[in-house]
This record gives structure tokens, sequence and C-alpha cells, in this order.
């Protein structure tokens, strides 16, 4: 039996580029993979079955231990692949919140994947590496970049071409708030209006300056004012009670406060983890799941 820590995500940056003729969204995002982890673990059978358990940590909506789970699609396609004819077990520990733009489902599909390479410790050559990337890519937009051992990329396509990226310095501390509701990322791109071309440019150089200024080690007083994301502007009740959430959150001393992936996660920065754990203590009267975190090192 193996043990695989599946890491959430926060987007710093998310731009819609524009739309696609298979009906996806090209997009430019900056992603950082966070101290918040799903837990998986897996063991091989001899049965040729697999079979998923679920414990919840998340206090989220249900979530289904049946073949639409990413785990067990993940465990299918990978056997399928590689042609394992062996059993696969698979315990989820759930504590990253669904439907939350955190990436949980899609971090669990990569840990999945991962995890089976070495349960069956297989090697993998280029082609083998090819493979188990052309899976993640059929899973889900975010599970290249789960599946990448980076903890920063810059992504560009859906999210599967990724360039990975690092920064002279880690980040603050952060809180990420999860006000207790999902929102389908679905229909978060459905209602989505995309901006003229000439204001996606003007954000594409944003990107460029908060690149610039997190590689050359500066102050959250220089970038925390770059931060966007497209997808805070789709008109849904949903996001429009997130947008109430992240003006709390500035009020309470957050810097930096924005929306991750399509919500409905807000998060923001604190100088310091003591600054961080007063804030954390104000943001729980409202009986939100909050954490005080950190970037992935």
């Amino acid at each position: 039996m193996i043990r695989v820590q599946c890491p959430a995500k926060i987007n710093l940056f998310l731009e819609i580029t524009g739309r696609r003729k298979d009906g996806y969204h090209n997009l430019a995002s900056l992603m950082g993979k966070i101290n918040l982890y799903d837990v998986l673990e897996l063991a091989a059978g001899d049965d040729g079955e697999a079979s998923l358990e679920i414990e919840r940590d998340d206090g989220g909506v249900p979530l289904s231990a049946g073949p639409d789970n990413l785990v067990l699609r993940a465990v299918a396609a990978f056997r399928e692949e590689f042609a394992v004819g062996r059993g696969v077990r698979a315990k989820l520990t759930k504590r990253i919140p669904i439907g939350a733009g955190l990436g949980g489902g899609s971090s669990d599909a990569a840990g999945t994947l991962a995890g089976l390479v070495k349960l069956f410790r297989m090697k993998l050559d280029a082609a083998g590496r090819k493979k188990l990337s052309a899976i993640a890519k059929s899973l889900g937009a975010d599970v290249p970049f789960f599946l990448h051992p980076a903890p920063w990329c810059l992504a560009r396509g859906i999210g599967e071409k990724l360039k990975p990226v690092a920064f002279k310095d880690h980040l603050p501390y952060l809180i990420v708030v999860y006000p207790g509701f999902p929102v389908s990322t679905s229909e978060a791109y459905k209602n989505l209006a995309l901006a003229r071309r000439a204001d996606v440019l003007t954000r594409l150089g944003q990107l460029d300056r908060l690149m610039n200024r997190l590689k050359r080690g500066e102050s959250l007083d220089a970038w925390e004012g770059l931060l966007f994301n497209r997808l805070e502007e789709v008109a849904l009740p949903a996001l429009e009670k997130v947008a109430w959430v992240r003006s709390l959150l500035g009020r309470l001393g957050l810097r930096g406060v924005r929306m991750s992936g399509s919500g409905s996660t807000a998060f923001g920065f604190v100088h310091s983890r003591a600054v961080g754990e007063n804030c954390l203590k104000k943001i729980k009267a409202y009986s939100w799941e909050a954490y005080l975190t950190s970037f992935c090192a």
C-alpha cells in the first residue's frame, strides 16, 4: 500500500483568451500548489477489481464513490493503457472542498496516476510518460498541472500546456476561505462574456509584470494589485455571493484578495502567521471553512 498527498491549487492569475471550436476555452493562468491536501491510499488486489472508499473531512456536497469518480476513472484509464490486470483498492480522505475552484478532484486524479506508477513499480520511458500525460489530459484540464512535479506553472491552452516557473522568495502566508457552497465550472464558463482582444492583451501584459516581480522576489505591496481572475466577472448568483465574501475579507485586512479558478473559494495574503491566525479567528465567526496555509516549496 502506498500513500499519496494530493494538494489543492490557487490561481493567482486567470485570463480567458478565447473560446475553442470544441467548446473549451483557452486561458493564461499562473497556478501554484498549496499545503492543503486530500490523502489517497492505494493497494493492489488479486481479484482484478477496482474499488474506492471515501472519508469526508471537507464538509462539502455528497461525493460519489462510483465509476464517475475521477479516482476510479484514472484507475480504469491507467489499467487499460498500461495493460495492468491486477485490481486496485483506493481510499480517499477528502479534505479539499468540492466545487471550490481548488482543483481537488483533478489533484486526486493526478495523485492516482502517479501513485499507480509507484504501486506497480513501473519505470516509465519517454513513451510511457507520454501515455501518462495523455491520460491526465483526458481526465480534465487541471490534471496535467497536478501531475507535473513543479509547484508553480504558467498554464496555456486549456491548461495542459505547462511551463514551470520559479520565484526568488517564498510567497507570504495566505488564508483560503470556502464559504460553504460550490460553483459549477461549466456554468461559469457558459455564462462568461469574452473580453475584447485589446483588454485581453492588456491583461496578458499584466501577467508578465506579475511574473517578473515575483521572480525578483519583490514584496506583496509590489504585486498584489496585479492579481486577476476574469471569471469573477461572470453574472451568476453564486459568484455574486463570492464577491461579497471577497469584499469582507478585504475589510478584515487580507491583501490581494481574489477568487481561485471558477470559485467559490476566495483567498488573500497576510504578512505573518500571527496576523493570519488573528484574521482566521474573525473569519471563522461566519461558519465558513477557512485555512491558514502557504504555497508548496
